[in-house]
C-alpha cells in the first residue's frame, strides 16, 4: 500500500524504493483547489472500466465463480501465476493494478480531508459537502481493497514526505471507521447532482454495503430503503431514451445504451462515470469492453480449401467487427453463467435483443465450405475456450465514434458504478441475513419483474440465489469478487455453515462458490500448457512483495498461502 511506492501507474511504482508523494502547494487553500482533487477522484472511479486499464477491472470476474481469463497468455494456474513478486501482464491486471490505482485515489481523498480546515469557508454546509465527498471516495476504495486483499494498511491523513512505517490493520476495524465517515457523509452529500457527481443516494448505497459487512443488517435495510423510497430514484420499467421508438428493443436494451446512462430520463442511475466522445478529460480509447468481453470469434479456423484460416480476411469480416467488435476473449464466462442461471425463458436480460448466443456466430468467408453456416465446434478446434461463447450484447456493444471502422474495441461511453437494481438486491440480502425470506423475495422480484422474469418464491431464497440474481442483473457492472468476499466475510464472522474468519484462507464461501459453479477451476481444465487452478487461499490476492520490502520501518503482512520470508504478526485495530 505504501502510498509512496504507488503514487504512479507506470512500472516504476513496482520498484521497492520510496518515492516522494504529492506535496501540496497553494492549490489546496480554497474551495476550487479541493474541488479539483474531487474531480480527479470522480474521473478515477472509471479507471478500471476504460482504455488499457480496463483489463484491471476484468479480474473481478475472471477470478470469481462466473468467469476465467480466456487468453492463452493470461493467468490460469493461480498457484504459479498469482504470486507476490510475479509481475507478468495478467498478474498485474489481477492484483498489482488495483493496488496501484486505489492507493493513488486514497492519497487524493486524504488530500481533501487533510486540507479541509485550511480553506476559509462561507458556511459549515459548504465545508461539510466537500468533506463528505472526500470521505466517500476514500471509503469506496478502502471497501474494495479490504475485500480484495483482507487486512491492509490504513492511512487517513495526507503523506507529504516518504513513509516507510506502515502496518496492517484488521478489516473489521477499517470497516467500522468507514461507517462512521459515511454516516457523516450521507448527511451532507447533495441530493440533486449533475451527471458524474456523487449524490446522497450513492453515499447511502455504499453505506448499505458497509453496514452489511459489519453485520448491522437493520441499518443496511434503513440505508437501502432511503435510496429506494426517498431519493427520487426508481427502476426504469418503461422504454426510454434514444431507442425508445424502435420496437425491436426493450427496456433492458435502453438501460445500457451509452446515450441513456446519464440521461435525465434515467432515474435508476445512482453513480455514473462520465466518458463521452469529444468530452474534455475522457479516457483514451474509451471502454475497450468489446475487446475484453467478446469472444475471439475472428480466430476461428474455417478449414478453407484455399488455405485461409480466419473469417475476417479482407472486407468480409467488416460487418461482424462493426457489430460485435474484434474481441480477444479476455473474460471467458463459464457454463454456470452462460447456461445454468438462465432457466426463465421470459427474462429480457437473456432475450435475443440483449444476449448474443453461440448459434448466432456464422461463417462469412465465401470460399469456405462453412459459408453462411453456424460455427461448428469441430471446426473451431482447440481454442473454443476463447473463440465461442455467448455474452450480454446490450452491455458489451459500444459504437466507436472516435476511430474509423472497423469498430474493434468499442468506443466512449458513460459507465454505471451504482444503480438502483443493486440497491434492491443489497436490501434483499440484508433481509436474508435476518431470515426474512419473504421480504428478500419481494425485493428480488422487483428487479425480476422489470426484466419480465417470473417471481421467485420465498422458500427458494438463499445467499447463492441472491448472487445468481446479481449475476443476471449486474454482470459486467458489479465488482464480483469484492461482493463475493464481502458475503464470505459475513458468513465467517457469523460462523455459518462451518466457516470461520480464522480459517478463511482454507475454507470460505467464496471458494466453495467457485468450485461449485466455475467448471474451469473446478475441473482444472487444461488450456495450452496450463490448467485452470485456484486454491482456497486465493480468496485474498497477494500483497505485492515490492510494497512489503520497501516498508522497512513497519510491518505489512502477506496473505496466508503465498510465499513469505517472515511470519505475520497480529494486525492492528483502528480505534
Amino acid at each position: 500500500m505504501i502510498v509512496i511506492v504507488f503514487a504512479g501507474c507506470s512500472k516504476n511504482w513496482l520498484k521497492p524504493e520510496p518515492l516522494s508523494v504529492f506535496t501540496p502547494e497553494n492549490t489546496f487553500v480554497d474551495k476550487a483547489g479541493l474541488e479539483s482533487v474531487l474531480l480527479a477522484c470522480r474521473r478515477n472511479l472509471g479507471v478500471e472500466y476504460y482504455g488499457s486499464k480496463a483489463h484491471i477491472g476484468t479480474a473481478e470476474y475472471t477470478l470469481s465463480d462466473i468467469s476465467v481469463f480466456g487468453g492463452p497468455s493470461d493467468s490460469h494456474d493461480l498457484t504459479t501465476q498469482m504470486l507476490p513478486n510475479y509481475t507478468v501482464y495478467a498478474r498485474v491486471d489481477a492484483s498489482d493494478g488495483y493496488w496501484a490505482i486505489f492507493w493513488k485515489d486514497i492519497k487524493d481523498a486524504n488530500t481533501v480531508v487533510s486540507h479541509i480546515d485550511d480553506v476559509k469557508w462561507t458556511s459549515d454546509a459548504e465545508k461539510n459537502a466537500i468533506l463528505a465527498e472526500g470521505f466517500f471516495h476514500r471509503s469506496y476504495r478502502y471497501y474494495r481493497l479490504a475485500n480484495q486483499y483482507g487486512d491492509i494498511p490504513f492511512i487517513l491523513d495526507e503523506s507529504i514526505t516518504p513513509k516507510l512505517d506502515f502496518y496492517s490493520y484488521t478489516r473489521e476495524s477499517i470497516i467500522k471507521k468507514l461507517i462512521k465517515d459515511m454516516e457523516f457523509s450521507v448527511q451532507w452529500l447533495p441530493e440533486n447532482i449533475l451527471p458524474g457527481m456523487v449524490s446522497r443516494a450513492a453515499g447511502q448505497h455504499l453505506l448499505t454495503k458497509l453496514y452489511l459487512q459489519a453485520r448491522e443488517f437493520d441499518k443496511a435495510i434503513e440505508a437501502a430503503s432511503w435510496v429506494i423510497e426517498k431519493s427520487g430514484h426508481s427502476l426504469m420499467r418503461n422504454r426510454f431514451g434514444k431507442y425508445a421508438g424502435e420496437v425491436k428493443y426493450d427496456v433492458m436494451w435502453d438501460l445500457h445504451q451509452k446515450e441513456n446512462k446519464s440521461s435525465a430520463e434515467n432515474k435508476e442511475a445512482l453513480l455514473v462515470v462520465q466518458d463521452k466522445f469529444g468530452m474534455q478529460g475522457n479516457f483514451s480509447g474509451g471502454t475497450s469492453r468489446m475487446r475484453d468481453w467478446v469472444p475471439a470469434w475472428w480466430w476461428t479456423p474455417v478449414l478453407d480449401p484455399n488455405g485461409k484460416k480466419g473469417v475476417t480476411d479482407g472486407k468480409e469480416g467488416r460487418p461482424q467487427i462493426d457489430s460485435i467488435g474484434r474481441g480477444i476473449g479476455h473474460v471467458r464466462s463459464d457454463n454456470y453463467f452462460n447456461y445454468t442461471i438462465w432457466s426463465d425463458p421470459n427474462d429480457l436480460r437473456h432475450s435475443d435483443v440483449n444476449w448474443f448466443s453461440k448459434d448466432e456466430f456464422y461463417y462469412n468467408l465465401p470460399s469456405s465450405p462453412y459459408y453462411r453456416k453456424p460455427f461448428d465446434e469441430k471446426a473451431i478446434g482447440l481454442d473454443s475456450i476463447r473463440c465461442w461463447y455467448p455474452f450480454p450484447y446490450n452491455k458489451v456493444y459500444v459504437f466507436d465514434e472516435e476511430r474509423s471502422v472497423p469498430n474493434i474495441d468499442g468506443g466512449h461511453s458513460d459507465w454505471y458504478v451504482f444503480r438502483l437494481a443493486e440497491t434492491y438486491l443489497l436490501r434483499a440480502e440484508a433481509y436474508y441475513w435476518k431470515n426474512n425470506l419473504q421480504k428478500a423475495a419481494d425485493d428480488i422480484n422487483e428487479v425480476r419483474r422489470r426484466a419480465h422474469a417470473n417471481d421467485v418464491k420465498a422458500e427458494e431464497i438463499d445467499l447463492e440465489y441472491i448472487f445468481a440474481e446479481r449475476a443476471r442483473e449486474l454482470f459486467c457492472e458489479e465488482p464480483r469478487k469484492t461482493e463475493l468476499v464481502r458475503a464470505s466475510y459475513i458468513m465467517a464472522k457469523l460462523n455459518r455453515e462451518g466457516y470461520t474468519l480464522e480459517n478463511m484462507s482454507k475454507k470460505s464461501w467464496f471458494y466453495d462458490m467457485v468450485m461449485k459453479h466455475n467448471n474451469f477451476y473446478a475441473n482444472r481444465i487444461m488450456y495450452g500448457s496450463q490448467r485452470y487452478i485456484m486454491e482456497p487461499y486465493h480468496v485474498y490476492w497477494p500483497i505485492p512483495q515490492s510494497s512489503i520490502d520497501a516498508n522497512t520501518q513497519g510491518f505489512i503482512n502477506q496473505n496466508e498461502g503465498y510465499p513469505a520470508s517472515r511470519p505475520n504478526v497480529a494486525p492492528l485495530d483502528y480505534n
